[in-house]
């Protein structure tokens, strides 16, 4: 059901206003489908791989409009149906650490974020990790993305590995306030001093936390001793404490599920079912060390390592099961995610050079990558 709290206008042909710390990313109110097409899509490299429906044959309409809040990036934009995805290449070729956070004003998608599936509707809002892999499919629609550094969102709540591909109702409260929220952030965007943009990110981000919280819990195990944990509330700063554990003792030979359980107190059946969402503690701590590896062989500062030493370095001690489950987590081999981030990096993906769109604007990925950091 559409959030009454959600204006739904027609979408917009007339071009925005101009401001300081607004830039026009894409606009395409009719043209030949290829032309229009490869425009938007050179505006979202590096952030989404799209393609259009095979019988998407109508004129590609769209547009994107970036407000630059500092350490984080919104924008208002819409545009015809198509699908987006993140692959392991995308992730290699962006080379982004952020969040995405998504208001749906009109139109939604389905899809699904590394299994798990979602259907988003009108003013629902939901989020998106870029380490990760998603892939989704959107009629016409209209929405409000904020881009924000995994360092302003992650160390507020207990369990970040848990917001990716999560879905907060629109007619709930929780979905109604950080929709009214994200609305106003386009709003008021030109206006912002940047003196102001900082704590107003920060602000933001604790609104996402505290908004995101109850879809976290409920996407947990529920049953049996772990359901007893939920609702006691302590379910998640639990979780929360053993994550951080874990990351912090990845290259450890000794990071064992015994390790966790007496580490913590917990019983082997507690301990499985906390991590059950996640496949199995087994299987979180090798996604980990996945993950670890991935951004080492992609970095460009470690493009003279071997590939083997980075697997061995956290915790792969077999190079041909390593590559296989690389393969596995991220479609794509140890050397072929190096390559394809080297060669972003020779295009201009990754060394902060703004190169122009055709009509003369810097695409998503760019603009995020020359804004300040945390």
């Amino acid at each position: 059901m559409p959030n009454p709290s959600v204006p739904d206008p027609e979408l917009s042909t007339a071009a925005p206003t101009q401001a300081a710390g607004v830039v026009r990313l894409f606009g395409a109110n009719a043209g030949g489908h290829d032309a229009a097409f490869e425009g938007w899509r050179l505006a979202l490299d590096g952030v989404f791989d799209v393609s259009r429906p095979r019988d998407g044959g109508d004129p590609f309409r769209g547009g994107i409009v970036a407000h630059d809040f500092g350490q984080a990036v919104i924008t208002d934009a819409h545009a015809g149906g198509q699908r987006f995805r993140r692959d392991g290449r995308t992730i290699a070729r962006g080379g982004l650490d952020h969040f995405i956070v998504q208001l749906y004003r009109q139109g939604g998608f389905d899809g699904e974020a590394e299994g798990r599936e979602m259907a988003v509707r009108p003013g629902d809002v939901c989020l998106f990790d870029l380490s990760r892999t998603m892939q989704t499919d959107a009629g016409q629609f209209r929405n409000v993305t904020l881009l924000l550094p995994r360092a302003l969102l992650a160390p507020l709540v207990d369990t970040p590995d848990d917001l990716h591909g999560l879905v907060l109702d629109g007619s709930s409260g929780p979905g109604r306030i950080l929709a009214a929220h994200l609305q106003s952030l386009v709003a008021q965007g030109a206006l912002i001093d940047p003196a102001d943009a900082g704590p107003v990110m920060e602000g933001t981000a604790g609104l996402i936390a505290g908004c995101f919280r109850r879809a976290m819990a409920l996407a947990g195990p529920t049953d049996g001793e772990a359901a007893q944990v939920v609702r006691h509330g302590v379910r998640d700063a639990v979780l929360g404490a053993m994550h951080r554990f874990i990351d912090a003792n990845l290259t450890s030979p000794e990071l064992t599920p015994d390790a966790l359980m007496q580490r913590f107190h917990i019983s082997r059946p507690t301990l499985y079912r906390l991590f059950e969402s996640s496949g199995g503690v087994v299987a979180h701590i090798r996604a980990r060390r996945l993950r670890r590896c991935f951004a080492a062989i992609t970095d460009p500062a470690q493009a003279h390592r071997r590939l083997s030493d980075i697997a061995y370095d956290w915790g792969f001690t077999d190079d041909t099961a390593f590559a296989r489950a690389f393969r596995r987590s991220f479609g794509l081999s140890p050397r072929d995610a190096r390559r394809a981030a080297l060669e972003a990096r020779a295009a201009g993906h990754h060394d902060g050079t703004i190169r122009a769109l055709p009509g003369g604007d810097p695409g998503l990925q760019r603009l995020i990558r020359q804004l300040r950091t945390v």
